[in-house]
């Protein structure tokens, strides 16, 4: 798709992940293989709660490298 999500503020990257949660959500309706409905609808799903997650505060997976995400999430469960 080509968006730069990483270069919005926090609040604009969670409404841009809502959008795209949305759009997803639309073609899931639209689509009449049920295989492909359940990908769209998981698709949404994650938008959905990675703009959860970014309005918690937690890092975006998108933008932190994977190791530091697993280590930011460790030290989470640690505390």
């Amino acid at each position: 798709m080509g968006h730069s999500f990483e270069l919005l503020p926090v609040k604009e990257r969670a409404q841009q992940y809502r959008d795209m949660a949305d759009a997803t959500f639309l073609k899931a309706q639209k689509a009449t293989d049920p295989h492909l409905r359940e990908q769209y609808l998981n698709m949404a799903s994650n938008w959905h709660s990675l703009a959860q997650e970014l309005e918690k505060g937690n890092p975006d997976p998108e933008i932190i490298p994977p190791e530091q995400v697993a280590t930011l999430n460790q030290q989470q469960k640690e505390s």
